[in-house]
């Protein structure tokens, strides 16, 4: 069983958006497989998370602003917040003494899972 699930209910029927989620998920998976790894291949793997992440919210903000959506400003908010929360955590990580933790990996599961299914999922009626 993989750490992290995606579920075709959490789709919201825009193909860059979907295949870019499935790609987050994919990569936070190879991140807990890597977890006890080598810390370099573990930053590499993080480095590219964030660089999926930016892609991603840039993806759905300007969706967002196509399609005229109401909660574009709270979405792009809650982006932010993620983003500086898991950027952050990349610069202590690369810091000489520490070390990678399951901490990060259940903040980012918990936060793709509810962002999917809380926000992302609204995206759905301006898909069709």
């Amino acid at each position: 069983m993989k750490f992290l699930e995606w579920k075709e209910e959490n789709e919201i029927s825009f193909p860059e958006i979907d295949k870019q989620h499935k790609e987050i998920y994919a990569t936070i998976n190879q991140l807990y497989e890597l977890k006890d790894s080598n810390k370099e291949k573990i930053l590499k793997l993080y480095e590219e998370l964030l660089k999926k992440f930016r892609e991603h919210f840039e993806t759905e903000e300007n969706f967002m602003k196509q399609h005229n959506a109401i909660e574009l400003f709270s979405h792009r908010l809650e982006h932010e917040r993620a983003f500086k929360k898991y950027d952050t955590y990349f610069s202590k990580l690369k810091r000489k003494n520490s070390k990678f933790n399951d901490e990060i990996l259940i903040s980012l599961k918990t936060w793709i899972e509810n962002h999917a299914i809380f926000k992302d999922s609204k995206l759905k009626k301006y898909a069709n």
